[in-house]
């Protein structure tokens, strides 16, 4: 057993009985730093990074009386901090583009309607393969990102993107503009 599990569940123990701030106090001086480089390496942002870290420690504070049971402290930690992760990404998207994922704008050219007939044609596919696509080649993620973002398995997220790719082409080919060329 790592020394500093048993030094984490004493101060977690002891914060649980008392709620003494210096416990929590003891904590963000061991984690802060390592959870700050979990946040940064996900997140590519040293404000975000920054701003999470905190959120982390605060939803620590908030939930160690009524929710964790004293038994592997770091590891729910860094599970707690995965998730802010995903969480300000997911809030991130909906504030830069006023909506939800599926709402993403797609500035693909200066040609109105160019941009008008790749919105026609996302429409026609399924909310998991817009998203997906959308997600992969307007946001830039990772299949790995999306999965995580969306809470999907892997294999469904490369599920959607070729299918959704197959689709597209099907229906981008099948625009009566494309078969008057």
């Amino acid at each position: 057993m790592d020394p500093n599990d048993f030094a984490d569940a004493k101060l977690v123990e002891r914060f649980q009985a008392t709620g003494e701030a210096r416990c929590i106090e003891k904590l963000w001086q061991r984690y802060s730093r390592p959870v700050y480089q979990t946040c940064l390496g996900f997140l590519n942002n040293t404000a975000a990074a920054e701003d999470v870290t905190v959120e982390v420690f605060m939803k620590v504070m908030d939930n160690l009386r009524a929710q964790y049971q004293p038994e592997h402290f770091k590891g729910w930690l860094f599970t707690i901090a995965k998730h802010e992760c995903i969480n300000y990404t997911q809030r991130a998207a909906e504030r830069l583009r006023g909506g939800d994922i599926d709402d993403l704008v797609l500035a693909i050219s200066n040609d109105p309607s160019l941009s008008i007939d790749v919105r026609g044609v996302l429409r026609h596919l399924s909310a998991p393969q817009r998203i997906a696509i959308k997600l992969l080649y307007v946001n830039r993620y990772t299949y790995e990102e999306i999965a995580e973002l969306k809470g999907w398995a892997l294999n469904d997220v490369k599920s959607h993107v070729q299918n959704g790719r197959r689709a597209f082409k099907k229906l981008w080919d099948a625009r009566p503009e494309r078969r008057a060329t």
